[in-house]
């Protein structure tokens, strides 16, 4: 699925413990993991830039020695510059041509996002790959035989929360391109949630609302099932509000990812209506795989 992936560390988010787990990357079809870093820009007292070289090298050697052997087949990189996190990442995709990102993001609400910033939301939408969430406090609690397993499973089980809107639509579509042939992934579940607080389906018995969930999400998979091969496509339809039922899904359901898409995470547009796959991403305790716009087909 993917095969060059870019993982931007500030060495406290507990990224930095994926150079231990090389060989499992790469047995999850990965070919070439650059690893970078940046460092904050400071001066002296009269405003003349300091010399860092000597700090910058130390953090590059600092890195270096954390990689566990390198396997055949597999590229590693290490990149340790001063500057913003945010532009020094996309300064990393273009030289290394990523076609994964991967951060560490704490979990959090849109206000103190907004409050405080955040360097994962505000890359979302200058982004053309698809970038992987993760939580630093998930990270520092896996033994490092657990972090190994995570390594290889990272794609194994996806979930796509689905409401036949185009983004979702597009997501799908996307992945269905992206899956067949790739041995990280075995399973992707469509999950559907109804919600009877929402306006349009007031007035409707939820069990009429359930069972056209079911039929019409079974006339979206059955023409793609035969393309995904050997990756199993499942249906899932719960009842209750969408977010608290996707994130209970994903862990009934021994999710390894939640797959989601949306034009309007981190833009100006999540003040006046909420976004619930931004909510996803700043909430959720599984990885999240977001596709921005820009890395989806048209």
């Amino acid at each position: 699925m993917f095969k060059n992936v870019l993982i931007a560390t500030d060495r406290q988010d507990g990224l930095q413990r994926f150079s231990k787990c090389l060989e499992d990357l790469h047995l999850n079809g990965i070919e070439r993991i650059s690893f970078v870093h940046s460092m904050a820009w400071q001066d002296d007292d009269i405003g003349i830039p300091e010399d860092i070289t000597p700090e910058v090298q130390a953090e590059q050697t600092q890195l270096q020695r954390l990689l566990s052997p390198i396997p055949a087949g597999l590229e590693v990189k290490i990149w340790v510059q001063v500057g913003k996190p945010a532009d020094l990442i996309l300064r990393g995709i273009q030289t290394y041509g990523s076609d994964l990102l991967i951060t560490g993001m704490d979990t959090h609400n849109l206000l103190t996002e907004k409050l405080f910033g955040s360097t994962t939301m505000a890359l979302l939408p200058k982004l053309k790959i698809p970038l992987l969430v993760m939580r630093p406090q998930l990270l520092a609690t896996f033994t490092l035989e657990e972090l190994r397993l995570r390594s290889r499973h990272l794609f194994r089980c996806l979930l796509v929360p689905f409401d036949f809107e185009q983004p979702r639509q597009q997501l799908l579509n996307h992945l269905v391109h992206l899956l067949p042939g790739t041995p990280q992934c075995q399973t992707v579940t469509l999950l559907y949630v109804v919600d009877p607080s929402a306006r349009r389906n007031q007035g409707t018995p939820v069990e009429v609302l359930q069972r056209k969930a079911e039929a019409d999400l079974a006339q979206v998979l059955e023409p793609l099932s035969e393309q995904v091969k050997p990756v199993q496509l499942r249906t899932l339809v719960r009842v209750g509000s969408p977010l608290k039922e996707i994130l209970a899904t994903a862990a009934d359901e021994d999710m390894t990812a939640i797959a989601t898409a949306s034009p309007h995470v981190g833009s100006f547009w999540e003040w006046s209506v909420r976004s619930l796959t931004g909510e996803i991403l700043r909430q959720s305790w599984h990885p999240v795989l977001f596709f921005p716009r820009g890395s989806l087909a048209p």
